[in-house]
């Protein structure tokens, strides 16, 4: 049990690095190519990580056991 605490929290840690890096990338992007299209596809980027890991979109598929 212990064990997945601990993956839980390392995957947390790696999604908030992944999303810190992005937020990096997107500020140097803007002040520096200006592209709305490319600001666009990273935002998206950040979006699907969040809906991915913070609000456990894959449960809604996934049959529950009792």
């Amino acid at each position: 049990m212990e064990s997945k605490k601990a993956e839980a929290y390392r995957r947390g840690l790696y999604v908030f690095i992944f999303l810190a890096v992005m937020t990096i990338v997107e500020y140097f992007v803007g002040i520096s190519i200006d592209s709305t299209l490319l600001l666009f596809v990273l935002a998206l980027i950040k979006a699907a990580a969040v809906v991915q890991y913070f609000m456990n979109i894959a449960r809604l598929w996934r049959e529950e056991s009792h």
